[in-house]
């Protein structure tokens, strides 16, 4: 993505949000939001195809072979069309947004643009808005192990929390600190061991924050089979 072109984009989707909603802080909004989920599906991408090798082994490393730059840009766009459902159900749900199809068509453009087929991402979106939360998630989980072969090899405490990790970066972009905080919650109860993290200590980081030793808000695959 260019730069130039991200900027304006932004700049669109602060506009319009503080136009439709009349928001107050637009421009902080959509840009802790582009922030968020930029990181979030940088560190998914990582943890999915990065950590591979922690997973099955240099040895096995020959049956899946790196992934071209075509099958990351690939991944990165399901990525992004799945964080778009979540965030907007979540956005519409504890009312940072008022309307369900306005919000999905403002995410859309504010995250993909005119980068990718619409009629793809629509198509996607609409499977993902008919379903449940447990059923989206696993609909992701195969879209993106078609994309991605490695994903079929990831924890799959990491896909349950995912979706979380989505909902509290839009939580923190509309500054609602208590929903965010409650959602970490529901993480620590999936995975206790994010607290012990002698350097984030599992706590809620900005937007565009990450814990180089633990992952957070996307942990790592060594993090996610620690045992006690």
């Amino acid at each position: 993505m260019e730069l130039k072109e991200c900027t304006t984009r932004r700049a669109q989707a602060a506009a319009e949000i503080v136009d439709r909603e009349k928001l107050k802080g637009g421009d902080r909004v959509t840009h802790s939001l582009s922030d968020g989920l930029t990181t979030l599906r940088n560190a998914l991408y990582k943890r999915l195809h990065d950590d591979f090798e922690l997973i099955v082994g240099t040895d096995s490393m020959i049956i899946v072979p790196a992934s071209s730059r075509r099958t990351e840009n690939l991944a990165k766009v399901e990525i992004e069309i799945y964080q778009i459902a979540v965030g907007t159900g979540h956005a519409v749900e504890f009312g940072y947004v008022s309307d369900v199809d306005w919000c999905n068509d403002w995410l859309t453009y504010l995250r993909l643009g005119d980068g990718v087929s619409q009629e793809h991402a629509r198509r996607r979106l609409g499977e993902y808005l008919e379903i449940t939360p447990a059923d989206r998630r696993l609909h992701f989980t195969n879209v993106l192990t078609r994309a991605l072969r490695e994903a079929s090899q990831a924890p799959l405490v990491l896909f349950r929390l995912f979706p979380l990790s989505v909902r509290i970066a839009t939580s923190i972009a509309f500054a609602d600190h208590v929903t965010a905080a409650d959602l970490r919650n529901q993480q620590l109860n999936i995975l206790p061991a994010i607290a012990d993290c002698h350097h984030c200590h599992g706590r809620l980081l900005d937007n565009e924050e990450t814990c180089d030793f633990c992952g957070n808000p996307v942990w790592t695959h060594k993090w996610l089979t620690a045992v006690d």
